[in-house]
This record gives C-alpha cells, structure tokens and sequence, in this order.
C-alpha cells in the first residue's frame, strides 16, 4: 500500500443493519401565495410530472401559472392547515416513527420528503455521518416511496431525485427501490377496514373509489402501468368489501390538471351525476393515497361536498389509512421482510387472476393522441413559426421612425420619390388638410412585404404538394435569412426595398409549415397542432417586438461610424438579431426535420396558378373551404387594418414612441398565448372550431369599438384585450376549418390559398385604414370594422357541420 494512503472500510457489524427510507412527496412550507409558488415551481417543474415540451412547459409555467395560481392554491391549502404543517407531513412523520417502534433492531424506520423537509439528501447525508460516527450503522437502504401503485410521475421521479443524488456520492449503500405495493394485503385490507367501518357508520347509497388520475396518453402512449394497478387495487378492495351491494361500487378519478383527456370517469362529475340520480349519500375512498392530504381532506371532502349539497346530497370521505394501529403493525411486517426476508414477500400480497382482468374497462380517448413523430414535427414547426415571426415583428415597432430615417437620408431616391409623388397626388385630389404623408408611406411599406406573401404563399404551398415540405422549409428559411442580411446593410432604401422583397417572397413558407401540421394531426387534434401555430405567432409577437423596440436603441452607427459606408445604419441592430434567429432556424431545421409528407401522397400533376387576384376567390369543389376562406380574408382585413394604424393612433393621441408600441404588441402575445395555450388547445374540439371561431369574431367587436373610443392606455389596452382573444379564437380555428374541409393530397394548395388570402387582406388592409384614418378621423376605421365584421360572422354561422371521421 501506498505510504501515506488511508485504506477506507466500510464498517463490519455483527447483525445486518438496514435502513429503511419512506418517502412522501411533502407540502409546502406554509398556506401562503410565496411558499405555493416554491412549492409549485419545483413541483410542476419535473419533466415527469409535466412532460409536454420542456421550452414551451418552461414559458407556460412561468408566464401563466406561477403569477396566479399559487394566491389560490394558498387558500385551499391554508382549509388544511394545522398551525404549524399539513396533515401530509404530520401523518408521515408519525407512521415512520410509529413503524419504526414496531420492528426489529436491526431496522431502521425513518420517512423523508420530494418537496418539504426531511429532504432526501438530507436523510441520506445523515447516513453518510452515521458511516463514520456509529459503531453499527445500516449498510443497506432501502427507499419506498409511499405511492401505493406505480406511476411516471410519482415513483420515476422519485427515482430521478434519487439518482440525481447518487451521482455526486462516492460510496453508493447496498440499495433497493420499492416500485409500488397496491397488492400488499396490509393495504388492501386495511383500506376494506376503513371503508366498512365508514359503510357502518354512514349508511350511503354508493362508493366511489377514487384514483388520483394522470392524463389517458401517459397509459395508451408511453405505457404506463398506473391504470392497470388501480384496477387491480379497485378490484381487490370491491371484492373483499361487505355492507354494500358490488354494483354499487365505483371506479373513478380525480384531480385533472392541463389541456389533456385524462383517466375517466372523472369524479366530481360522477358523484354529481349519482346524487342528481337519486342516490343522494355517497363514500369516497382514496387509494392512490396512504395519507389524507389536500386531494383527500379538501377535494373530496369539502370541495366534492359542498359541489353535491346543491343537488340534496351528502359526501362522506373515507380517511385513508394514515397512522391506524393495525395499518402500522401490518406495514412494519411488510418492511421487515423487505429488510432481512425478502423470500417472505409472496407470501404478503393478494393475488389477481388472469380472468379479473375480463372487467378492467378498455381505455380509449375521445381524442386519438398524437403519434412521436408527429409531436416530433409539430415542435420543430412550431420552433420554426416562433423564429421566423420574431424576424417579421421585430420591425413592427419600428414602421414611424424607419419612415422618417430614410426621408431624411435618402429623400432623393427613386423608389421613395415615386412612392411620395402618389401620395402627394392623393393628398391634393383628396382635399385633407393635415393628410400625414409618413404614415401613408409606412403604409405601403409594411404592405409590400404582405403583398409579396400573397403571391408566394399559394406557390410554396403548392410546390411543397409536389416536392415535399422538407426542401421548401429549407430554401425559404435560407431566404429570410439573406433578407436580413440585406437589411443589415441597407444604407439606402433601395436595398431595404430588395430586403422587403426577398422577405416577403419567402415570409409565404407559413403555408407550407400549416401544411406540415395538416400531414401529421388527425382531424379530431388537428384544432390542437393549429392551436401550437397560434401560441408560435403570439409568442413570435411577444418577443419579437420587444427585441425590436430594445435593440433599436443600439445604434451601431453611433458606436462604429465607419460602418456607414458600407450601409450599416441605426436599425442594423434589430436586423442583426432577426438574421442570426433565422440561420439557427436554418441549421436547426436541416439536423431535425423530417419529411411530413410521404410520395405516395404528394400531387402528381401540376397545379394552375395564376397572378389574377381573382382566380384566388374562384370556388375549390371542397364543401366549406371557399366561405371559411372568403370569410377569414374579411376579418384579417379588420383586423391587420387595426393593428397597422394602432402604433399612430396611440402616438397621435398618447405619444407613445417605439417601446411603448413594442409593450402594445408584447400585450397582445401574451394575452393570445394564453388563450390559445389555455382554451383553444383545450375546448377547441369539444366545443367545435366552427362554434369557437364564431365566439372569437364576435369578441373582436367590442375591442375596435373601445379601442376607436380610447382617450387613455387603459381603454386602449381593455380594446386589445378583446382583439387578441377573439384573433387567437378564430384564427387557428379557421384555419382547422380549412384543413378539415380539404382532402389529404389538397392540403397544401387549399391552406395556400388560405394564407395567400391571409396575405391580400393585409395589403389592403393596412392601405384602406390609413386611408379612412386620415380622410376622417383616428375613430373612424374601428367603427366601420366594427360593422364590417358582420359579414364574416354571418358567412361562418352558415359553415357546413364538421366531421371528424376518417
């Protein structure tokens, strides 16, 4: 051995000693809105939890649930609370210790928690003391996590905490993990105990067994065992109950959380629908817990009883096993065996027969989940969407001073004497006094890039029909990229014009990545994969006009004057931005995206097309498409109109400057990434896209009434708030309508047309509102949308029924 080398041994015992770690998750600190927000972050936090895309979870959770839903989770929590800790902690606490009274010397009984303390690490830095301080300590752990069946989200990310641990440790115990004990007679007949005596006590008509409940993909999809063990723990409990006939006993579950279809029949529907029914007292048992905690004392207890006394109905909630004294003897058995006799095991479970498994109810979604592949697609789509609108709206906020710069630099070049020789002709026919040529000139600014896609979108969506959507992704994206390569070194507005051409060519690719999301949904989720194009926009329209605002005030002229001269000028910053988000997209999009749609599907032969306006209104032999079309190009008119002029009118009436419009349209995203996160993904099938997107033009009225009446922010932002939750209705909901109504071989030519069309109303648009604004007064082009939109409204009520069947 080497001199001055410790030899480490682990210490030599004379009796096995084994510890033994029972785990809970835990509960916040106290019922207060800061401790919930803790609490919640870590919790919904874990990807096994939450396990939808991590980047838009990370958004979503930050953005829409930790700002609101801990005030209220405080308050139910605080119903529960027990002066100093929750019912959860306590009862854990007092079982451990209670189990550990009841078993040998040579174990080791004590609890720890996910979320609260003990922690995990810190019970097993305490063993890791024991090692070197006591003279026999445990050389064995073993952890079971006090979840009775086994699920993703609660004993796999346990494990995960626990492995998380071990990889900083350098002496691993001799270690065993306990996946799940539903069967375990201690518990079964523990529970049949409980229930009978609360069957004795209360009399009721029914029992509800009620299983905390996780969503139908979870068990379907990524096969989770947790549906199966419910099962069989319901069956196991309904077979040895007495006092209550078995056709009176019920399988159910609750505490649903998110968008997704979960485990079902769920239970406060179900209890409700018993008490309306006529049975009007009903027991519910909890099993999927050991301890009562919020889910049990609170939801079913007073939640679920307060909703059924409307209805005459009385709950009774049967406690769980918590720290009974016979629970705690079986238990400490269990554990024995665990630690020193694991052959005894067998021995201590209830068996299932291969023929019980003739009642377990078959599982199946009103909705069919999405396959891999397609989430695969849909998040590199959406990605792509989210990117590429950041690089079109980080120059939203930027229209007022981008006119003025190029007047004063670059008055004398063609393109910007042709354009002002129009208005100035129009200015004098029309007779206006105090006509404001710079707006007029933004005008047809922002409307060449719309015109440009409203000749490039039918084309690409076409071409992608043909080729695929793989390569027209990729040449599009390389295209915007070198438009605002062009825009970086657009020292004359000549070559802001030949950046504005280029980007508005290839700015039509968004009818080939709706047509992505058309391969790979089906009809029933297809309101879904549109819904995460929406949540793409508005969080493109988040983000892109706040770095738009924020970096335009980096001149790099100011900082670097040499650049002048090979054209750099003060909106270099923002175009730098937009350009190096594109060649990620680029980058991103080549490694990752596969192609959606398969040769077999692609159109063989060549499609017509044609620059006769037109032929766009010239009715497709697709029930539905040609009103859903002609009815969304009516809205977005309204609607690109308002939010064309919307950055003048607040500058006219409020002086606001590029920040404040930037804060306007960050506004607007937040409000439709919520809605189209929270409601559209969510209700959209349920309730029906043609119904919701009826609901969303109508609540556009009052926004432009508001808005065309607003002397002061908050008016104005009242009328946005409206505007962005009736667009993030109707937009992706029309857009489903389009796809819906289309066959699989047309969905590429039938959304171009749809985003062409798209593309023409905001061209005109923007040019008839600046008109109207300036010929009357600021007011006048939100009232008159106000009424225009009438006409849509009335075209999508008279839309064909939607059928979701193959």
């Amino acid at each position: 051995m080497a001199k001055g080398h410790e030899l480490v041994t682990l210490p030599k015992t004379t009796k096995p000693v084994v510890k033994v770690v029972l785990v809970q998750l835990g509960s916040p600190k106290a019922p207060t809105k800061k401790d919930l927000k803790v609490f919640l972050k870590e919790f919904l936090g874990d990807p096994r939890v939450v396990d939808i895309n991590p980047f838009l979870w990370k958004i979503i959770l930050n953005l829409f649930v930790l700002p609101f839903r801990p005030k209220n989770s405080a308050k139910l929590y605080s119903r529960i609370w027990e002066g100093n800790e929750f019912p959860l902690t306590r009862i854990t606490r007092e079982f451990a210790e209670k189990v550990n009274e009841l078993t040998s010397e040579n174990v080791e009984v004590t609890h720890a928690f996910l979320l609260s303390t003990p922690r995990v690490g810190e019970v097993y830095a305490a063993w890791e003391k024991e090692l070197q301080e006591k003279e026999a300590p445990a050389t064995k752990l073993v952890v079971i996590p006090m979840f009775p069946q086994y699920s993703e989200s609660t004993i796999a990310s346990g494990i995960d905490f626990l492995g998380k641990l071990l990889e900083t440790k350098v002496i691993i115990p001799d270690l065993r993990v306990v996946t799940q004990f539903h069967r375990l007679k201690a518990f079964i007949d523990n529970s049949v105990k409980n229930i009978e005596q609360t069957l004795a006590e209360k009399n009721p008509d029914d029992l509800v067994i009620s299983f905390h409940g996780i969503p139908k993909r979870r068990v379907l999809q990524k096969k989770d065992p947790y549906y199966q063990h419910c099962f069989e723990t319901f069956k196991l409990i309904k077979d040895r109950v007495k006092g209550i006939d078995r056709d009176r006993i019920h399988m159910t579950y609750q505490s649903r959380f998110g968008s997704e279809e979960w485990l079902d029949p769920y239970t406060d529907k179900y209890v409700e629908d018993l008490v309306k029914s006529g049975r009007k007292k009903v027991a519910v048992y909890c099993p999927s817990f050991v301890a009562d905690c919020l889910e049990t004392i609170d939801e079913i207890g007073n939640e679920l009883g307060d909703e059924v006394k409307e209805y005459g109905g009385e709950v009774f909630h049967v406690p769980c096993v918590n720290t009974d004294e016979q629970w705690c003897k079986d238990f400490a058995e269990y554990v024995e065996c665990l630690a020193l006799d694991e052959g005894k095991l067998p021995t201590l479970e209830h068996e299932i027969k291969k023929e019980d498994y003739n009642e377990m109810p078959e599982l199946k979604m009103t909705t069919p989940p999405m396959s891999d592949q397609a989430k695969k697609s849909l998040k590199i789509v959406f990605l792509t969407l989210f990117l590429d609108l950041v690089g079109f709206s980080i120059i939203f906020p930027l229209f007022p001073s981008l006119a003025k710069h190029y007047l004063l630099v670059d008055g004398d070049n063609y393109f910007l004497k042709a354009i002002f020789g129009s208005i100035t002709t129009l200015t004098e026919t029309g007779g206006v006094s105090n006509f404001n040529s710079i707006v007029l000139f933004g005008g047809a600014l922002g409307a060449i890039y719309s015109l440009l896609q409203f000749f490039a979108a039918p084309l690409w969506g076409a071409l992608s029909d043909r080729i695929g959507r793989r390569p027209v992704l990729l040449v599009s994206v390389f295209g915007l990229f070198l438009s605002y390569v062009l825009w970086f070194f657009s020292g004359s507005f000549t070559v802001l014009i030949l950046a504005r051409f280029i980007g508005g060519i290839m700015g039509g690719n968004i009818s080939t990545a709706t047509a992505v999301v058309a391969d790979v949904t089906t009809k029933e989720n297809r309101s879904k994969g549109m819904a995460t194009i929406g949540i793409a926009f508005a969080l493109g329209f988040i983000i892109g006009p706040a770095l738009g605002g924020i970096s335009s005030m980096l001149d790099l002229t100011k900082v670097y004057p040499e650049l002048v001269a090979i054209g750099v000028n003060p909106f270099s910053m923002p175009a730098l931005i937009a350009g190096l988000l594109s060649l990620f997209n680029l980058f991103n999009l080549y490694k990752k995206f596969e192609e959606s749609l398969p040769k077999d599907k692609r159109q063989v032969h060549h499609t017509e097309r044609t620059a006769n306006i037109f032929k766009l209104f010239k009715p497709l032999p697709y029930a539905g498409v040609n009103a859903t079309n002609i009815g969304h190009f009516l809205f977005l008119m309204c609607f690109s109109g308002m939010e064309f002029t919307l950055t003048f009118l607040a500058a006219e009436r409020l002086g606001y400057s590029s920040m404040d419009n930037a804060y306007m349209f960050i506004f607007i995203g937040f409000v439709i990434a919520f809605v189209q996160g929270g409601v559209v993904r969510r209700k959209a099938h349920s309730v029906g896209e043609k119904k919701m997107a009826l609901m969303g033009l109508i609540s556009i009225i009052p926004g432009l009434v508001l808005i065309g009446l607003a002397e002061s922010s908050f008016l104005i932002y009242a009328g946005l708030f409206f505007l962005a939750i009736g667009s993030s209705m109707a937009i992706p909901c029309l857009t489903s309508l389009v796809s819906i109504y289309s066959p699989a071989e047309q969905q590429g030519h039938s959304i171009g047309i749809f985003r062409s069309l798209g593309a023409l109303a905001r061209v005109i648009g923007p040019i008839v509102a600046s008109l109207v604004y300036w010929k009357f007064n600021s007011a006048t082009p939100y009232y008159f949308g106000a009424l225009f939109l009438i006409i849509p409204i009335l075209m999508v009520s008279r839309l064909p029924k939607v059928n979701h069947d193959f």
